[in-house]
C-alpha cells in the first residue's frame, strides 16, 4: 500500500421525494430529473478513485454508477440512512402536531416509531466502516469512494475528522451529489481513524485550470 489513503464520502443525487421535503430513510427512490441535472453538471469535477462503496439502495447505486461509471462498485445495506419507521415518505408539514414527532425532533437520539434510534444507526454504520477497511487490507489500494446518505457521512466525518475539524453530527452540511474527501497522509493515520486533511468534494474549480 502506498503511504497515504484517500476517502470521499459522497451524499446521492436529489430525488422526487428529497425536493417534496419527505423523510425517505430505507425507502428505496431513484434519482429525479433535477438530480440527474445536477450530477451530469459537475460529474466531471471528480476526481477518480480505484473503488467505490454505496448503499445498497437506489438513489445511491444510480449516483455511483453515473459519476463513477467505470469503478468496480460494492454495496451493502449497512450504509443505508436511519429508518424513519412509519414517518417514512412523510414530511414536516404533515407530522409537526404529532407528539411523538415533536418529541423526537428535541430528542432526535430516541427511535421513531417502528424505526431506528441514532445508537442502532451508528453501530451500524461503524460495521460498514470496519468491513471496508477489511476489505481494503485485502485489495491494497489508496483511493475510494463511499456513495451513502446524509446522516451515514455525518456520522463518518464526526468520527474521523481532523482535531481542528471536529463538529457534532447536526454541524455538518453535506448537499446532495457532493461530499467531503479525507486524507490520510500515513498509513499510520489511516490506523488511527483520524485523517489529517478533509476539503469538500467535488472541487469548484474552473475546467480551464
Amino acid at each position: 500500500m502506498d503511504d497515504y489513503m484517500v476517502f470521499a464520502f459522497i451524499r446521492h443525487g436529489l430525488t422526487v421525494e428529497n425536493e417534496k421535503g419527505k423523510y425517505i430513510g430505507w425507502t428505496n427512490s431513484g434519482l429525479s430529473s433535477s438530480g440527474i441535472e445536477v450530477l451530469n453538471a459537475q460529474k466531471k469535477l471528480f476526481k477518480n478513485y480505484e473503488r467505490c462503496y454505496s448503499s445498497d439502495l437506489n438513489r445511491c447505486l444510480e449516483t455511483a454508477k453515473f459519476i463513477f461509471p467505470h469503478t468496480p462498485l460494492f454495496s451493502s445495506p449497512l450504509l443505508r440512512e436511519l429508518h424513519f419507521g412509519e414517518w417514512e415518505g412523510l414530511t414536516y408539514e404533515i407530522l409537526k402536531d404529532d407528539r411523538m414527532y415533536q418529541e423526537w425532533l428535541s430528542d432526535p437520539f430516541s427511535s421513531p416509531p417502528g424505526g431506528e434510534g441514532m445508537i442502532q444507526f451508528r453501530k451500524r454504520v461503524d460495521v460498514a466502516w470496519k468491513q471496508i477497511k477489511a476489505h481494503i487490507d485485502e485489495v491494497k489500494g489508496n483511493r475510494y469512494a463511499v456513495i451513502t446518505h446524509g446522516g451515514v457521512i455525518r456520522h463518518l466525518l464526526t468520527s474521523l475528522s481532523p482535531g481542528n475539524e471536529q463538529r457534532t453530527f447536526w454541524d455538518w452540511e453535506v448537499n446532495h451529489g457532493a461530499g467531503f474527501e479525507l486524507v490520510w497522509k500515513t498509513e499510520e493515520n489511516w490506523r488511527d481513524q483520524e485523517c489529517t486533511l478533509l476539503q469538500a468534494v467535488p472541487l469548484m474549480e474552473s475546467q480551464d485550470g
